[in-house]
């Protein structure tokens, strides 16, 4: 009986230099079973892994869609043009054009007047 219900996979660079942690619960693996050229000629697989956006795409911010307050600091919640939604600093949204709309969706002039409570719900 094993020790661990994990095992540590030796990743290939191009995984471990995207941050992927290399232990996975045994639930999650699977043995990869190679084509067999005999039976399946030119069908070879694409790499099991496909990141799909190149790492040098341009992310644009699409809008902002919500914030929140830690003591006299701020952040926003970014939705990005990929699609991907972050939580950015103040200091990465204030030349935003996404922060102006954001202020006159909430009614104010300043992000120091924006609620301490965001309003629920997402922007349309």
């Amino acid at each position: 009986m094993p020790d661990t219900s994990n095992y540590t996979l030796e990743l290939p660079a191009e995984l471990a230099n995207r941050g992927i942690h290399p232990k996975f619960h045994v639930s999650k693996l699977r043995p990869h079973v190679a084509n067999d050229e005999i039976l399946f000629p030119n069908r070879r697989l694409a790499d099991p892994y496909d990141w799909g956006t190149p790492d040098d795409a341009e992310w644009i911010v699409d809008e902002i869609i919500g914030h929140e307050w830690n003591g006299n600091r701020i952040r926003f919640h970014v939705k990005w043009n990929l699609g991907d939604t972050t939580w950015e600093p103040r200091s990465h949204c204030d030349e935003l054009e996404a922060l102006d709309r954001y202020l006159e969706y909430h009614g104010v002039s300043a992000v120091e007047s924006l609620p301490r409570k965001a309003k629920s719900g997402k922007r349309r």
